[in-house]
């Protein structure tokens, strides 16, 4: 299928992840059909990689240090919300995937106002939460900001490595899933088996 082919209704979808590369990759899939990617990462490399594997060619990215994009502070939440404000057009879509590094640094106090701020003034909204990385209630409460909230599991079937979406607040109720090719410089790119 190609990758328009899988497009959900929803502007706000959080995925929660395992680490790893896979989350990224659905996150870019997912942003794949806007004309513009903003993305907010700790680390700018896997997400510059994924959006170059997609040839997603209009974006800027943001990481806590310039390797791949430009830098921000993880500390200063008023510079995120400036850059994105300033990269903002009108169909861009956010990409926030350090939630759950902001919210060791800052609490989930903090964060949870700067993503309401954030999903208050912009269309679309794609979501990044690791797994067991901060307490379960910050997550659900995270969670209740976003329209869809699909938990990401890895699985391997017929020695084909795949991923799963199975929603946890989705009112459609659907899985969808994906499997997984790596090119040749190893980057994870999604296809849908549906």
């Amino acid at each position: 299928m190609l990758l328009t082919d899988t497009v959900f209704e929803e502007d706000k979808i959080l995925i929660i992840s395992n680490i790893g590369i896979e989350g990224y990759s659905v996150l870019a899939r997912l942003a794949s059909n806007y004309d513009k990617v903003i993305w907010i990462s700790s680390n700018p490399y896997i997400p510059f990689r994924i959006l170059k594997s997609y040839k997603i060619d209009k974006f800027e990215l943001f990481g806590f240090y310039s390797r791949f994009g430009k830098a921000i502070n993880p500390l200063n939440l008023n510079e995120i919300s400036l850059a994105i404000s300033r990269s903002e057009e009108e169909d861009s879509c956010i990409i926030i995937s350090c939630i759950s590094e902001l919210i060791m640094y800052h609490g989930v106090g903090k964060i949870y106002h700067l993503i309401l701020n954030i999903i208050s003034s912009v269309k679309k909204v794609l979501g990044l939460i690791i797994d067991g990385a901060q307490d379960r209630r910050d997550e659900i409460l995270i969670s209740t900001l976003f329209d869809a909230v699909f938990k990401l599991e890895k699985r391997i079937i017929n020695g084909t490595k795949s991923v799963r979406l199975i929603p946890e607040v989705y009112v459609h109720s659907r899985v969808e899933d994906f499997d997984i090719v790596y090119d040749d410089s190893n980057v994870v790119k999604l296809t849908s088996t549906h």
